[in-house]
């Protein structure tokens, strides 16, 4: 019995690919973007983004359980577990709860990791803190 092994292998690939079909376009090991300094004005575009954009998570979720983390009317919408941001509220936020140690529903994201450091996350507090604009 001849065994063909390219279709094996591809079932083999569909079958352990994680469940992130997209995970954006940076390489591996890009390094992460620039911080603004304690105390300035958080920029959705120039800072948060970034953040989102280099940890993969826009390209994951560009949909994924109804969230688009691209834009900050899709962070408002939100997806399966209400809005991503509340603006002022950045403790109450499910971003902020999921990118954070043992959130209260799921798993961390950036799921499997790496997940963000500390200043990247306080970044994003800030932003939500400082009103959640769309700048």
């Amino acid at each position: 019995m001849k065994i063909l092994w390219p279709p094996i292998l591809v079932l083999a690939l569909v079958l352990f690919v994680p469940s992130c079909k997209d995970m954006g376009s940076e390489p591996a090991g890009s390094p992460p973007p620039p911080l603004p300094p304690a105390g300035a004005t958080v920029s959705f575009r120039k800072d948060v983004l970034p953040i989102c954009d280099n940890a993969g998570c826009t390209g994951c979720h560009g949909g994924t359980s109804g969230l688009i983390l691209g834009s900050v009317t899709g962070l408002l919408a939100g997806g399966l577990h209400g809005p991503a941001i509340i603006p002022g509220k950045p403790d109450s936020s499910n971003i902020v709860r999921k990118i954070s140690p043992n959130p209260p529903f799921g798993v961390r994201m950036p799921e499997g990791g790496p997940y963000l450091d500390a200043a990247a996350i306080q970044t994003i507090k800030d932003w939500i803190a400082q009103g959640a604009k769309d700048n």
